[in-house]
């Protein structure tokens, strides 16, 4: 199998990255829904909080390699017979995942390191608070992270039912070229 992406089909990279990046939100989506009705006295609490963090900070990484690796091997085209608007709306829904997989980690560093506490990723690698932030931008990422990751699941839900459609109903190849 290539690496690289062809007229046709998506290479090992962009499927391994897509797939990868794809279990890392579902399973950061499910962890930020389970930890809100934890309390700071539950013992699993700063354990899935550590957890979360760092796996944002994993999805941040993958995702601008993701952007960059689109860019340099360009996905393949669209089957032709998709119709207008469903090119435009594939078009937007990824862009906007592509947003998603940036801003949420983004506004998630941002809360995280707002008291000037950097974040750990599994110990492996810390990225410290680049800069000091006031209450206010503070609860503006809070606001932010919690709407964008609510509206990213329902991308994510919109973007499965789409290439399962594709996949049983219009009988196209755009969900082969990902596996």
């Amino acid at each position: 199998m290539m690496l690289q992406n062809s007229a046709d089909r998506y290479g090992l990279l962009a499927k391994s990255l897509h797939w990868i990046i794809a279990l890392l939100i579902i399973g950061l989506l499910w962890l930020g829904w389970y930890m809100v009705d934890l309390t700071y006295y539950d013992p699993w609490y700063y354990d899935s909080l550590a957890i979360h963090k760092a796996l944002g900070m994993v999805v941040l990484l993958l995702a601008l390699l993701t952007i960059f690796w689109h860019f340099y091997s360009r996905p393949p085209a669209y089957e032709s017979t998709l119709k207008s608007w469903e090119r435009l709306a594939a078009r937007i829904t990824h862009t906007l995942l592509f947003a998603a997989m940036v801003a949420i980690p983004i506004t998630g560093y941002l809360i995280s390191t707002s008291e000037g506490e950097a974040v750990s990723i599994f110990g492996w690698i810390t990225i410290p608070a680049l800069f000091p932030i006031n209450d206010e931008v503070r609860n503006l990422a809070i606001d932010l992270h919690y709407y964008l990751a609510y509206g990213t699941a329902g991308l994510v839900l919109v973007h499965a039912l789409a290439a399962l459609k594709h996949q049983f109903v219009d009988r196209d190849n755009t969900l082969k070229k990902m596996l």
